[in-house]
């Protein structure tokens, strides 16, 4: 994802918790898929599954930083 060097400071409860329930959905993916292709034999599955694993820790790595700039590195595990 590419960065634009925006930050976030003053967002509302509802923005926040929005964009809180994104970064849990793009970490669980990341996660699952990490597993998924742990148990994958095909190499080029294996390949697409780890590939798309890495997206998706990019995405929740990207929100987490939102989150702490706004305040909400307590919610982060």
């Amino acid at each position: 994802m590419p960065s634009t060097g925006t930050t976030i400071r003053n967002i509302g409860k509802a923005e926040f918790m929005s964009i809180f329930h994104q970064y849990q959905g793009e970490s669980l993916c990341a996660k699952k898929l990490g597993l998924y292709s742990n148990q994958c034999q095909d190499p080029t599955m294996k390949s697409i599954i780890t590939q798309m694993g890495a997206q998706c820790q990019e995405r929740a790595n990207h929100l987490a930083t939102l989150l702490q700039q706004s305040g909400g590195s307590k919610f982060l595990s």
